[in-house]
C-alpha cells in the first residue's frame, strides 16, 4: 500500500477517535448540569414538603384556637342561661348553645383530618428527605468520576493531537487539501472491495480498479472523492469446495467366477 495512505488511513482514525472525544468533552458540562438540575428540582420538592406540613400544622393551630372560642362561648352561654326569666328566653339560648356545639363538632373532625394530611405529610417529606441525601452523595460521587474522567481525556486528547500532527507530516500538501475537503462531509478515506468504493458504494473503471491494487499511486473515487486503498485480506475468501469421495472398486463376491 502506497506509504502516504498508510499514514491517511492513521490519520482518519485518529480524527474520529478526536471528534468523539472531543464531543464526550462537551458533553459532560451538559450532564453535570442535568444531574444539577434533578437535585434542584427533589430539593424544592423537599421545600414543598416542609411548607405544606407547616401549613397544615399552623391551619391546625387555628382550629384549636376556634375550638377553645367555641368552648368559652358555650360556658358563657349556660352562665348567662342560668339567669332567664323566660322560656322563650331559655330556648333561644338552648339554640345557640347546640349551634356552638356542632361547630366543635364540626372543628374536631376537621382536627382529625388535619392530624391525619399532617402524618402522610411528614412520611412523604422524611422520604423526599431520603431520597435528596442518596441522590445528593450519587451526584457527588459521580460529579468526582467525571472530574477524573475528563482529565484522563484531556490527556489523551492531547496524545491525538500530537499524533495526528506527526501523520499529518508524512502526507503531502495536495493528498492533505483532498482529505480535509472530503473529511468535511464524512470519510475522507474509504477502501475498495470488489471494483467499488465501499464509501459510497459506486463501481470503479478496471483500469482505475487495477491502478488501485496494485497500490503504486493514490487514487480517489470519481463519484465521492474520497481517496481509494486495497487491502487484500478484506477481499471475501473463496468458499473451498469439498471433495466429492472417490468411488471405490467393487468386490466379487465369494464363488462368483
Amino acid at each position: 500500500m502506497h506509504v502516504e495512505l498508510e499514514a491517511l488511513i492513521r490519520l482518519q482514525t485518529i480524527d474520529q477517535e478526536t471528534s468523539q472525544l472531543r464531543a464526550e468533552i462537551a458533553a459532560l458540562p451538559k450532564h453535570l448540569a442535568l444531574l444539577e438540575t434533578r437535585l434542584a428540582a427533589e430539593k424544592a420538592a423537599v421545600d414543598l414538603a416542609t411548607k405544606t406540613q407547616k401549613d397544615e400544622e399552623a391551619m391546625r393551630r387555628r382550629l384549636e384556637s376556634d375550638l377553645k372560642d367555641q368552648q368559652q362561648k358555650i360556658a358563657k352561654l349556660r352562665t348567662q342561661m342560668s339567669n332567664v326569666k323566660t322560656n322563650e328566653e331559655y330556648r333561644a339560648f338552648q339554640h345557640e348553645i347546640e349551634f356552638a356545639e356542632a361547630e366543635i363538632k364540626t372543628i374536631e373532625d376537621r382536627e382529625l383530618e388535619s392530624m391525619e394530611r399532617t402524618e402522610q405529610l411528614a412520611q412523604q417529606r422524611k422520604a423526599a428527605e431520603a431520597q435528596l441525601a442518596d441522590n445528593t452523595k450519587a451526584v457527588e460521587i459521580e460529579k468526582e468520576d467525571a472530574r477524573a474522567a475528563s482529565t484522563e481525556q484531556k490527556k489523551h486528547l492531547d496524545k491525538l493531537t500530537k499524533s495526528r500532527a506527526a501523520e499529518r507530516a508524512l502526507v503531502s500538501e495536495e493528498l492533505l487539501r483532498i482529505y480535509d475537503r472530503v473529511s468535511t462531509r464524512g470519510t475522507a478515506v474509504a477502501y475498495a472491495q470488489g471494483q467499488r468504493c465501499m464509501g459510497c458504494q459506486m463501481y470503479v473503471r478496471p483500469q482505475m480498479w487495477n491502478q488501485i491494487r496494485s497500490g503504486g499511486e493514490v487514487h480517489t473515487c470519481e463519484s465521492c472523492g474520497r481517496l481509494l486503498y486495497y487491502d487484500a485480506s478484506r477481499e471475501p475468501q473463496p468458499v473451498p469446495v469439498p471433495e466429492k469421495p472417490k468411488r471405490g472398486k467393487k468386490v466379487p463376491e465369494a464363488g462368483v467366477d
